[in-house]
């Protein structure tokens, strides 16, 4: 079981990164306009009530939360170069990043975030190493069909290109997170990764067709976990990236929720899952989803409105979030075409679908210009997120038998 609660699964706890990693250098951006932001506000942490939820997860630092648009998730043909804005909060410009040398696709994001969990789960060792075991790797990722050799490969070239890239991200001090007019920092995502020597003398002799070394490559698994031999890849976290994890400056991802989601509403997700502005409330325990629905949409109705249960109600907490949708928040989330509204609507659908901690997720015009839009969300927090999570297993394992029944 990873050493910290769940409580970071909805939000950042408080920190300083005064010893995070990196490089600093003042160059060119490519155009992009730099405007400093202010430092992330912490998210009310979740209630403790049950650790082991959700039971498959990863974890996204925040900024890369917000700057997800680096990885090329919504992308058919993938660019050498990919540029990337965070949401902005409290009226504030958010940070903008490029990533440069890479072709960050959809994998790379799951093989990244997954390899920063596993790290937290063996309790962030001091070498910043993470040894596993490829196959084990890949079955975490795609499940029991997913130890093929054509998908440990694409976990590779996931890996290579990661260990390329690097990510340029400008506004902000990574050390101290305060805003930093015309700073630009430029990161790596991943500082090493290669085959554990005493594995790489037995593939080569399979490549030799050596019938024996075949069978001590299928020998290795990664089940014995106190046994270092079983390990036949090594990785290296880069400092800054290490330090957020230990620290918990991030968020954990329920995997499920992200293997299901597709493009562009992946994309939306992981940034609503690492913003600092959620609010929290308490609302009285709904009857029915018809209930819930009447008392999530009050929430965002008003201007700072609070929907208060009375004193003797039953009561669950949720979080909303109120997000103008202009120009800067259609860049953000990656929509800068003419259909970016239907689009952004179909996402919402999408997400409510797959992750049932999401109570609302809808496009509605804003009360103060009826020529304007907003996006308006609420989440299920604490034990009520966790009986969310739970509806969502469920719901899975349901389309589940019903695809396996289809199929027969």
């Amino acid at each position: 079981m990873p050493r910290r609660a769940l409580d970071a699964s909805r939000g950042a706890t408080d920190v300083s990164n005064t010893d995070m990693g990196g490089h600093g250098r003042e160059q060119r951006t490519g155009g992009v306009e730099v405007r400093p932001q202010a430092p992330p506000v912490s998210v009310p942490p979740m209630s403790d009530f049950d650790d082991n939820l959700p039971i498959r997860r990863t974890f996204v630092d925040l900024h890369i939360g917000q700057l997800v648009g680096i990885f090329q998730i919504d992308r058919k043909q993938l660019s050498d170069t990919a540029q990337a804005r965070s949401l902005s909060l409290d009226g504030m410009v958010g940070l903008v990043a490029v990533a440069d040398g890479g072709k960050l696709s959809e994998t790379a994001f799951n093989v990244w975030t997954l390899c920063s969990q596993m790290f937290d789960d063996h309790e962030c060792p001091q070498s910043n190493r993470l040894d596993f075991n490829l196959s084990d790797y890949a079955t975490r990722l795609w499940g029991k069909g997913g130890r093929s050799s054509s998908r440990r490969k694409r976990i590779v070239n996931a890996l290579s290109e990661l260990m390329r890239t690097r990510v340029v991200i400008v506004g902000i001090d990574p050390y101290t997170l305060e805003p930093a007019e015309g700073a630009v920092w430029e990161l790596s995502l991943l500082e090493a990764a290669g085959v554990r020597s005493h594995v790489q003398q037995t593939m080569d002799q399979a490549r030799l067709g050596d019938a024996s070394a075949f069978g001590r490559l299928a020998a290795l698994s990664s089940k014995a976990a106190g046994d270092e031999t079983k390990a036949t890849w090594s990785l290296v976290l880069p400092k800054w990236l290490a330090d957020s994890v230990r620290r918990g400056h991030g968020v954990i991802l329920d995997f499920d929720v992200q293997r299901a989601l597709r493009g562009s509403a992946k994309h939306i997700w992981v940034q609503l899952e690492s913003h600092g502005g959620w609010r929290p409330h308490q609302i009285a325990r709904p009857t029915d989803e018809a209930h819930l629905a009447e008392l999530v949409t009050e929430l965002t109705q008003g201007v700072g409105q609070q929907v208060l249960p009375g004193d003797d109600e039953d009561t669950v907490e949720v979080q909303s979030l109120v997000i103008a949708l202009d120009d800067d928040a259609y860049q953000a989330f990656g929509l800068c075409h003419a259909n970016r509204k239907r689009d952004l609507h179909a996402a919402c659908e999408s997400i409510l679908r797959h992750d049932r901690t999401y109570l609302r997720a809808e496009v509605v015009t804003s009360p103060y210009n009826k020529r304007r839009f907003e996006l308006h969300l609420v989440r299920a927090r604490g034990a009520f997120r966790h009986e969310r999570t739970r509806l969502s297993m469920q719901s899975r394992a349901r389309r589940a038998l019903e695809d396996a029944a289809v199929t027969a």
